[in-house]
């Protein structure tokens, strides 16, 4: 097999925050969870080929799959997970303690769970030190990814107006990725460069022709498939640089995002 260096994958496309310029897009009121058959299908197309140091099971938030724990267990044992590998759930954290039989499946699994924390707002807080409190309690390992200082902006707009910086240095933008060059993301069975090019797709069936054509060439964007060569699997992820990431700035371009608890409506109106 294959050693690669992360693998990643929503569970569900559905999240409780509305974070402006999420780079899943998963701000835009989705509502669709990926089920556990078609989970092990996506798994059972890669788990002979490719061994990832990480992997990283996401949303969307994905304690809203409510197959989750069963997910936890399936995935442990089809990817064959070892202790030399991270195995983690990336979540918010704000429902972890609403799941019954969650704390279980992640000691049993040895499953990590990685809490974003996305804001200093005193309602935010509120909730976020509740959830931290429960969690401390369930004896699961955890650790904290701060957001609150930085926020890194992918795209201008939001919903159907947004639009790729398309950046005139495709190196650039490759040398400030925004997503760490390890995005490698897992979607109806192929991989993708990153996040924001594997669920581009899902906004152009949302939005159609009202999304700006000035994505088109990153919809033109060709992921790796089940099918491809040995060769072909190796070299892409090796590959750097390459022009859809230009869809991303050639410099960082850090912003403080408002509370993640305003609704889709109220962010669609701050961008008209």
């Amino acid at each position: 097999m294959i050693p690669v260096p992360h693998l990643e994958w929503h569970i569900t496309h559905s999240c409780n925050f509305t974070c402006q310029g999420c780079g899943h897009y998963t701000n835009d009121g989705y509502k669709q969870n990926i089920d556990l058959e078609t989970l092990r299908d996506w798994y059972l197309l890669w788990n002979k080929k490719i061994r990832p140091s990480e992997l990283s099971m996401l949303g969307g938030e994905p304690l809203l799959n409510k197959d989750i724990v069963n997910i936890i267990y399936m995935t442990k044992d089809v990817w064959n997970i070892q202790d030399d590998q991270e195995y983690e759930i990336v979540s918010n954290g704000l429902l972890f303690d609403r799941i019954e039989g969650l704390s279980e499946a992640m000691i049993d699994t040895d499953c990590i769970l990685t809490i974003t924390k996305h804001s200093q707002e005193k309602n935010y807080l509120r909730l976020f030190d509740k959830a931290i409190k429960s969690i401390e309690e369930s004896g699961i390992k955890y650790r904290i990814y701060d957001m609150t200082e930085e926020w890194l902006k992918p795209y201008n707009g939001y919903g159907k107006t947004i639009e790729p910086i398309c950046s005139d240095d495709y190196k650039s933008s490759w040398d400030h990725c925004p997503t760490g060059q390890q995005n490698f993301t897992l979607e109806d069975g192929k991989i993708y460069k990153c996040s924001s090019l594997a669920y581009l797709p899902m906004q152009k069936r949302k939005y159609g022709d009202e999304l700006s054509s000035k994505w088109d060439p990153y919809l033109k964007y060709k992921p790796l498939l089940p099918t491809d060569t040995q060769l072909d699997v190796l070299e892409f992820f090796i590959r750097s640089a390459e022009p859809v990431c230009s869809m991303c700035p050639k410099n960082r371009i850090p912003f403080r995002k408002e509370t993640p608890l305003h609704s889709p409506r109220y962010v669609r109106n701050l961008y008209g």
